[in-house]
C-alpha cells in the first residue's frame, strides 16, 4: 500500500492542533519515548478508586475535544509523585519557570492529576435555566472557586479511575495523569485577588474589558490566574459566560492584552534608532529588531531539520532542510488568525508590546525565531512569551544606525542565511519596496 502524499510544511502549520494530515491523533505527539525517563510513574498504567489530598496550585484545565461538551476540572498534586516542591503555586505558574530545565517543567506537570467531569460550555445559559444536575453543579462550583484562588488551596478529590500518562500540546502546558471525578471538596478558605473578585462579581462587565483593563493593567494579576478565571467561565456578562478550552484561552488572553497595549502604543512617538535584542531558552533562539516607523509586527520562525515539527511523515528524513514560516500585521492589525506560527505569534507580540508600553514608544518589530534539536517536546507558548520578555527586559540591545546593517546583524549565528530570511519576511519586502512622499518630490 502506498502512503498518500502529504503537503509541504503541513506539520509546521498544524503543530498537532488541526490534524491536517487526516489522522485522528497527532503521530508526533504520540511518540512518548523521550518522556518516559522523565516521569515519576510507570507510563500507561491505570489506578482505580483513587483519593487525592493536596494543595491545588491552584490549577484548572478545560479540554477542547467534543466541543461544546467538554471535560473540565481542577489540577491537584498526587503525593506519590513528589517533586520536592515546597510552594505548590509553581506547578501551574509558567511566569515563574523561565530558566528551569525541561525535565523540571515536565516533572512539575506530571505530578498534577487532572480531574475530569463533562459538561456543556454554555454555563451562563444553563445557570439561568437551572439545567445542571446537582452533582455536576457541585463539581463546577468547587472547580470555579479553585480557579479564582490566588494561592494554593488544600483540596480533596476522589477519582473513579486514574490513567498514568502525559498529554503534550504546542500551546498549552503539559498535562499529567487524568481521572474521572467523583467528588471535589475544598478544605480551607480560598484567598482571591480583589480585582478577580470584582470582575467575577460584575455580571454586566464585558470580558475583554475585565481582562485587559481591570485584571491586567490595573490589577497586575498574573497571566496564569487570568487564564484560569476566563477559562472557567467566570468573566463577561452573565448570560454570555461560557467555559473556554484552555488551549484557546491562552491565545485569546495574549491577543486581548496585546491589542489593548497596541491601542496605547500607537499614541506614543516612534523610536529613533535600530535596536536588536537577543534571547535563548530551551534551544529556542530569538533575535528581535525594533526600528523607526508606525507600529507593525512581523514574526518569522525556522525549525531545523528533524526537529519536533520539521519531519517527513512518510518516513524519509535524510534530505530535510530548515523550514521557515511567517505571519505579520501592519498598522491596521490582523483580521484573521495567525495560522502559520499560531499561538507563538500572539505570545511574542504580547511581550514585545509590554516593552514598548513600558518605554512609551512605538516601533516596527521584526522577529527571527530559530528552533533547534534541543527542544525535544512541546511545552506550550509560555516558552516564547517568557523568552522574548526576558530578552527585552534584561539583555542590552545592540544599537545600529540603519536597516540594512541591522538585517545583517540579525542573521549572524543563525542556521538560515539572510537571503532566506528576507524572502520569508513581509516586513523586509515592504521596507525595501515602499515609496515615500520624497520619491514624488
Amino acid at each position: 500500500m502506498v502512503r498518500p502524499p502529504t503537503e509541504k510544511n503541513i506539520c509546521l502549520r498544524c503543530k498537532g492542533a488541526r490534524l491536517l494530515c487526516g489522522k485522528t491523533s497527532c503521530p508526533i505527539l504520540l511518540k512518548q519515548s523521550v518522556l518516559k525517563s522523565m516521569l515519576p510513574y510507570e507510563f500507561g498504567k491505570t489506578k482505580r478508586n483513587v483519593e487525592i489530598f493536596g494543595a491545588s496550585p491552584p490549577g484548572f484545565f478545560v479540554g477542547r475535544y467534543n466541543y461544546p461538551n467538554v471535560n473540565i476540572g481542577p489540577l491537584v498534586p498526587f503525593n506519590e509523585f513528589e517533586t520536592n516542591v515546597t510552594d505548590y503555586h509553581v506547578l501551574d505558574a509558567p511566569e515563574l519557570w523561565y530558566g528551569k530545565q525541561m525535565i523540571d517543567v515536565i516533572q512539575y506537570r506530571s505530578s498534577l492529576v487532572r480531574n475530569n467531569f463533562k459538561m456543556n460550555v454554555f454555563v451562563g445559559k444553563q445557570r439561568l435555566k437551572n439545567t445542571l444536575t446537582i452533582k455536576v453543579s457541585k463539581l463546577l462550583d468547587a472547580s470555579q472557586e479553585l480557579s479564582m484562588a490566588a494561592r494554593p488551596v488544600d483540596t480533596e478529590t476522589k477519582l473513579e479511575k486514574m490513567n498514568l500518562g502525559i498529554m503534550m500540546d504546542n500551546h498549552a502546558l503539559p498535562i499529567g495523569p487524568t481521572g474521572v471525578t467523583e467528588k471535589i471538596r475544598i478544605t480551607e478558605n480560598v484567598k482571591v485577588h480583589p480585582k478577580v473578585d470584582y470582575c467575577v462579581s460584575d455580571i454586566d462587565l464585558n470580558a475583554n474589558e475585565a481582562i485587559s483593563e481591570h485584571l491586567y493593567i490595573k490589577g497586575h494579576v498574573p497571566q496564569s490566574t487570568i487564564e484560569r478565571v476566563f477559562s472557567a467561565g467566570l468573566l463577561g456578562q452573565k448570560k454570555r459566560r461560557r467555559i473556554v478550552p484552555t488551549r484557546w484561552t491562552i491565545t485569546a488572553i495574549d491577543d486581548m492584552i496585546s491589542k489593548r497595549l497596541i491601542k496605547e502604543i500607537k499614541r506614543f512617538p516612534e523610536i529613533n534608532d535600530h535596536r536588536i535584542f537577543e534571547g535563548s531558552y530551551l534551544d529556542n533562539h530569538f533575535k528581535i529588531l525594533l526600528f523607526p516607523g508606525k507600529f507593525a509586527f512581523d514574526m518569522n520562525e525556522v525549525w531545523a531539520p528533524n526537529t519536533l515539527w520539521n519531519i517527513n511523515l512518510n518516513g524519509d528524513n535524510r534530505n530535510l532542510k530548515p523550514q521557515i514560516m511567517n505571519d505579520f500585521e501592519f498598522y491596521q492589525g490582523r483580521k484573521n488568525y495567525a495560522s502559520n506560527i499560531t499561538g507563538a505569534y500572539y505570545a511574542a507580540r504580547k511581550s514585545v508590546c509590554e516593552y514598548l508600553f513600558s518605554i512609551r514608544k512605538q516601533a516596527r518589530v521584526l522577529i527571527f525565531r530559530e528552533v533547534r534539536g534541543g527542544y525535544l517536546v512541546p511545552l506550550g507558548v509560555w516558552v516564547i512569551r517568557e523568552t522574548v520578555k526576558n530578552a527585552m527586559e534584561t539583555s542590552i540591545p545592540i544599537i545600529i544606525d540603519n536597516f540594512d546593517d541591522s538585517l545583517v546583524k540579525m542573521a549572524e549565528g543563525l542556521m538560515v542565511n539572510l537571503k532566506q530570511w528576507k524572502k520569508s519576511s513581509k516586513m523586509v519586502d515592504f521596507i525595501k519596496n515602499q515609496r515615500t512622499i520624497d520619491d514624488y518630490l
